[in-house]
């Protein structure tokens, strides 16, 4: 409708031009422009047009009288098009069982009729050879003589011949011609069969090995007064050329059908084409699959026809002759026999495609109609967000009535529209109070759902150094330092909500200019278990609280004069190392400073701390970082050496000493050196405690100083235990 009325404008346009021209034929320069100008209109006005009509397009695709009508275009083609096709498919069904079963009994008849022939044929050839005597087979010429009395066999044969037990051919012929070139058949199956079983047989295809064509031979046993087989009387019919067989190929078929003779062996005896006589059967199209499910079943022949739909789409059906081991076969594609079928489902979806769109035409006008109240209702409810979204007062008027459901949805909207704006201003109210106590706390206070601040107090932005515009509506990764940290804190505080819904911890945050602080968080969940709900965060400043924490926890831990650990937290770390010696062996050592109080006599206590500073510093240079160096008090160090074996541990108590005894301090022009007596203990599952392990390196520093001070001793049992000497 919208594209006829753009028409339409566009065609009055056209015409006033027209007119206006008819009117001035002399002024071409001035109807040239005025052309410009319409054509220039026109196309900005169709530009303007489509790229209006495309969004309302898309808008009305999406409303519910859109989909109620194309459920009922929808439901109108479907419903013809399954009737149709279950029909169709239904009607296919039953044909092609009719055709199956139609095939099956064409094959059977053609069968029956073709196992006549073959045995008017064998009573033929086993009534002549009944006749033949021991002394005919004795003297050829009286059997040759015989022989040409009966025509009738030279009618129905190419040729034929009899066979001695040796397989010898003393007689033949050929087209009623005498044939001495026979040769011998004693390694013929049919010849073997009949001086074996003494009964006539018919056999496979062949190639003959005089006439080299395919061939089928017919033999009877030619018996003794006594009954015993003296020899064999055969019959040849040249497969090519024989009216009994090449009548049942040429025989009246569908286009593009195929019949064959087959027999045991899977050979042609007789086919539609003639190239393909002794061909395998294996090898025709459509025909493989029937063939392989007849040879698995042990190649039976069954007089009973047999048809089957095959996977290459072809119709094959089979019945076989009693009177020989052959069987009959035609094979048509499924598309040439239900062809019939074919063009009458194409003209059937023709009607029904017709049928159902004329169905789909009327349910969609019916559903225009039944729908119009939607429209109204929806046109109705965007005019009243209008009105919520702007300073307008709501006008209640213009809403659908009536008693369908469209009416009552009306009023409901209605109804919920007057009770959402009392809401709305209930929770305005509600957010300034909350506002109003929010900024007057002392603490930061936050309120977040979906990972987003949506409440803010005005003492938390103070504390981040931003205005309440910069953080409400902001995604909760704003205040932290880093990514890393942001997912840390979600693992952490994770398992505690879901646990009782609320969450305590220090975190650390950044502020505005970057500078990161220290924060004690306290979050609680609004429905425990259930963060996406909402959660309520208070958050404090605790950085100076902090620091001052950690400095008292490392006052309480190290020595003030050197800085390093002091004796009670040495023996902390001295006894877990000892309590796991057993999976991590390791080594102590003690130090004890040659000459130290002489520094103190000479030099002042000054001096001596300042000594002390500086060999805490040298021992801590010799270590690793994983080891721990302490002062056990006075001039007496220890060190930790975890995972370290003797050998390396003495290495290091010799860097220990040097480094000890090249030290130098100069004061007050005086040049003060100390020595270290270093004792070492390697300590494994004998030690119960570090009490033990303390006892042990001090019995070896008392060696090192009896040994002479300024220098390592390992510890061993057989140490003594007697006073150190003086220092």
């Amino acid at each position: 409708m919208l594209t006829a009325g753009l028409c339409r404008h566009h065609r009055g346009q056209f015409r006033a031009v027209g007119a206006w021209c008819a009117c001035a034929p002399t002024l071409d320069h001035t109807r040239d422009r005025t052309r410009d100008r319409t054509r220039d209109h026109t196309h900005n006005h169709t530009h303007m047009s489509l790229s209006q009509v495309t969004p309302w397009l898309r808008d009305w695709v999406a409303t519910l009288k859109f989909k109620i009508m194309a459920m009922a275009i929808v439901t109108a083609v479907l419903s013809a098009a399954v009737t149709t096709h279950l029909v169709l498919t239904t009607n296919q069904a039953d044909l092609q069982r009719l055709l199956l079963r139609q095939d099956a009994d064409d094959r059977e008849r053609t069968a029956a009729l073709l196992s006549t022939k073959i045995q008017l044929l064998s009573t033929a050839l086993a009534a002549v050879g009944g006749r033949i005597t021991p002394v005919m087979l004795a003297d050829p010429a009286a059997a040759s003589l015989y022989l040409q009395d009966k025509p009738a066999l030279t009618a129905l044969f190419d040729s034929v011949f009899v066979a001695l037990p040796s397989g010898q051919v003393p007689i033949r012929f050929q087209r009623g011609v005498p044939d001495t070139t026979a040769p011998n058949v004693r390694d013929r199956d049919y010849f073997q069969q009949v001086m074996k079983t003494g009964s006539a047989t018919v056999s496979g295809a062949m190639v003959g090995r005089n006439s080299k064509v395919p061939i089928v031979v017919f033999a009877v046993p030619v018996k003794s007064a006594e009954g015993v087989v003296i020899g064999c009387l055969g019959a040849a019919l040249h497969l090519r050329e024989n009216s009994i067989l090449t009548s049942l190929s040429r025989e009246q078929n569908l286009d593009r059908a195929v019949d064959m003779v087959i027999d045991a062996k899977g050979r042609v005896l007789a086919h539609t084409d003639g190239a393909r006589l002794m061909g395998a059967a294996a090898d025709e199209p459509g025909f493989a699959e029937a063939f392989g499910q007849w040879v698995a079943n042990g190649s039976t022949f069954h007089a009973e026809g047999t048809a089957k739909l095959s996977q290459g789409a072809h119709i094959v059906s089979m019945a076989g002759l009693t009177s020989a081991d052959w069987m009959v076969v035609r094979i048509t594609p499924e598309a040439v026999a239900l062809q019939p079928l074919m063009a009458a489902q194409a003209t059937a979806r023709r009607v029904a495609a017709v049928v159902g769109l004329s169905a789909a035409l009327v349910a969609a006008l019916f559903a225009w109609f039944v729908t119009q109240p939607i429209g109204d209702l929806r046109r109705r409810a965007e005019r009243a967000l209008v009105e919520r979204d702007s300073s307008q007062p709501a006008d209640h008027e213009g809403w659908p009535s009536g008693r369908s459901e469209v009416g009552q949805l009306g009023r409901a909207f209605q109804h919920v529209m007057v009770q959402r704006q009392q809401r709305e201003q209930e929770t305005q109210a509600l957010l300034r109070q909350l506002e109003a106590v929010l900024d007057n706390a002392e603490v930061g206070i936050a309120f977040s759902r979906s990972s987003k601040f949506e409440l803010v107090s005005r003492n938390l932005c103070r504390m981040l150094g931003l205005d309440k515009s910069q953080v409400t509506g902001q995604s909760t990764r704003l205040i932290y330092p880093s990514e890393e940290a942001y997912v840390a804190l979600g693992e952490r505080a994770r398992p505690a909500f879901m646990l009782n819904g609320t969450f305590e911890g220090e975190v650390q945050l950044v502020r505005r200019s970057g500078e990161t602080f220290w924060a004690h968080m306290r979050g609680r969940a609004l429905v425990a278990g259930d963060t996406s709900q909402g959660t309520i965060w208070i958050i404090q400043d605790v950085t100076h609280a902090r620091e001052q924490r950690e400095r008292l926890t490392w006052t309480a831990s190290h020595d003030a004069l050197t800085g390093l650990a002091n004796r009670p937290n040495f023996e902390v770390l001295l006894e877990q190392a000892t309590q796991h010696a057993q999976q991590y062996p390791f080594c102590a050592l003690f130090i004890d400073l040659d000459r130290f109080k002489e520094v103190n006599y000479t030099a002042g206590h000054a001096a001596g701390d300042a000594l002390l500073r500086d060999i805490a510093q040298r021992l801590s240079a010799e270590v690793r970082q994983s080891d721990t160096v302490a002062r056990l008090g006075g001039d007496e160090f220890a060190v930790l050496l975890h995972r370290c074996p003797p050998a390396q541990a003495l290495a290091v108590a010799e860097k220990l000493r040097a480094a000890v005894e090249a030290y130098e301090l100069v004061w007050e022009a005086r040049r003060l050196t100390v020595g270290a007596s270093i004792g070492l203990v390697s300590v494994d599952t004998s030690f119960t405690s570090h009490v033990d392990v303390l006892r042990a390196a001090d019995s070896a520093c008392y060696a090192a100083k009896r040994g002479g001070r300024n220098r390592v001793a390992q510890y061993s049992r057989d140490l003594p235990t007697d006073q150190r000497p003086g220092r």
